[in-house]
C-alpha cells in the first residue's frame, strides 16, 4: 500500500475483456481496477456480448478505445524473443530493455535460430558479403 489512493488500470484487447466478462465473479475485478478494453483486429468493440455485461457496471468502470488495427499480439512477441529474433519495432524501447535485462522468453544459445546479437538489433544480413 504504498499508494493507498493510486487509481489502478487494468488494459487489455476487448478480446480478453470478453473473456473476463465470463469469469465467475467477475464483477468483483472491477472494484480494484478500472479497465480500458482496446480494439484489436477482428474484434468488434461494440458486440452485444460486451454491452450485455456492461450495463451491470458503474458508468467509469470500463472505457472502450478504438486504436488503428496492428496485427501485433504478444504471443507473436513472446515467440520472436524466445527465437532470438529483434521485437524492437513491436514493442516500446522500455519493454525491449525489460526482456533483454531479464533475459525473458530465451532458450539456450544453442537453439538460436537467426544469429541476432541482442533482441534491440535486427540479425545480420546474411546475403551481404
Amino acid at each position: 500500500s504504498y499508494h493507498p489512493d493510486a487509481e489502478l488500470y487494468f488494459i487489455t484487447g476487448a478480446d480478453a475483456l470478453a473473456s473476463i466478462l465470463s469469469w465467475q465473479d467477475w464483477e468483483e475485478l472491477f472494484s480494484l481496477a478500472k479497465f480500458v478494453g482496446v480494439s484489436r483486429p477482428g474484434f468488434d468493440l461494440n458486440t452485444e456480448h460486451l454491452a450485455g455485461h456492461l450495463d451491470a457496471l458503474p458508468e467509469d468502470a470500463v472505457t472502450l478505445i478504438e486504436i488503428p488495427a496492428l496485427a501485433i499480439s504478444s504471443t507473436e512477441c513472446r515467440r520472436r524473443a524466445s527465437r532470438h529474433r529483434p521485437v524492437w519495432y513491436l514493442v516500446p524501447d522500455g519493454v525491449v530493455q525489460y526482456i533483454s535485462k531479464r533475459n525473458l522468453y530465451r532458450p539456450p544459445d544453442s537453439e538460436r535460430l537467426d544469429g541476432a546479437t541482442t533482441m534491440s538489433e535486427p540479425a545480420p544480413d546474411k546475403t551481404k558479403s
